[in-house]
């Protein structure tokens, strides 16, 4: 979902010094491989940090139980680590936003506690209102909460800079020959990348419908100003901005900030994703500024220049503005 996510097993065999696609197509032993160290990886630590105890540990753990791929299955332990932390830290907004996360992203998950129970602590967080079990479509009383709210933000920095520490001298284990620190770099690296945000698709698909116009409007505007700048909370609210403010202000700005991303996601920038700076800096700043920065740092400007167009064009569109694709 945000920028530095890419495919773990590409990256794990570049850290480990062999190609990034296998020399024969029928050969998937070094994809496998990689991706049995990253789960070996995750399952030690998450493990170590269940033993340690301490609130920042449990919500580490719950991270790492999820699965470092958004579209896999749902492992059974992750059940428990949330759970770990309603037991234990059943009034912490951070906490109770990892619990109620899970269950979010669960699709089998009906359990509302989590959820009910962040929104009763922290009610004016926008984004608390959209943790529907299951990723379902928000009900209307919780859109309009949603809606309501002061601010919005998916707790991204915070979450970052919890896994970041908690992972900070985890070693790893290399296959002979290669480089245990290097490779332990990138575990670290890739299961920050891996941190999880809602499923925002539910609430996109409820504010087509034109009763709803002037609620998810004002939930477009809480999420586009994201106190964390979250860029995918930001690109969520711009499309519910230019799909519903068409021909203002608001439309104006959605469009250019889709632009400014665009540009910046063409240029090549922290290829490694083990850029400490930049995970400061999202933890300090939010991640839309700190990839930003990141880009300044690259030789590069924050926003494009005048005329600038994309290699595709059509990535400047909303979904139902695109052509299809020739085959």
């Amino acid at each position: 979902m945000h920028l530095l996510c890419r495919r773990i097993t590409a990256v794990l065999l570049l850290a480990v010094g062999l190609p990034a696609v296998p020399a024969l197509a029928s050969d998937t032993r070094p994809l496998q491989q990689a991706a049995q160290t990253a789960a070996d990886y995750r399952q030690t630590q998450r493990e170590r940090l269940t033993a340690a105890g301490g609130r920042d540990n449990r919500i580490a753990a719950a991270l790492l139980s999820l699965p470092a791929d958004a579209n896999a299955p749902i492992p059974a332990a992750t059940a428990g680590a949330a759970r770990a932390l309603l037991r234990n830290d059943a009034d912490d907004e951070l906490a109770l936003y990892v619990a109620a996360l899970t269950c979010h992203l669960q699709p089998d998950c009906s359990d509302r506690g989590a959820v009910d129970r962040l929104t009763a602590r922290a009610g004016g967080n926008a984004v608390h209102w959209l943790l529907t079990p299951g990723a379902a479509a928000p009900a209307d009383a919780a859109l309009q909460k949603a809606a309501a709210a002061p601010s919005a933000e998916p707790h991204l920095g915070a979450l970052v800079g919890v896994l970041d520490k908690a992972l900070a001298n985890a070693p790893a284990a290399a296959a002979a020959g290669t480089d245990a620190t290097a490779l332990a770099a990138q575990l670290r690296a890739d299961a920050i990348a891996a941190i999880p945000l809602p499923r925002f698709a539910p609430t996109l698909g409820i504010c087509k419908e034109a009763a709803r116009h002037d609620t998810c409007l004002e939930l477009g505007r809480r999420l586009f100003a994201d106190t964390q700048g979250s860029i995918l909370s930001r690109m969520i609210g711009s499309v519910l901005l230019r799909r519903l403010a068409k021909g203002t202000a608001e439309d104006d700005a959605a469009r250019a900030f889709r632009r400014d991303y665009v540009w910046l996601a063409e240029h090549d920038i922290n290829q490694d994703g083990r850029d400490e700076t930049l995970r400061a800096d999202l933890v300090r700043y939010g991640e839309w500024e700190a990839w930003q920065r990141a880009a300044e740092r690259a030789g590069f400007t924050r926003t494009p220049p005048a005329g600038w167009t994309p290699r595709n064009p059509q990535q400047l569109l909303l979904s139902e503005e695109r052509q299809p694709q020739a085959k």
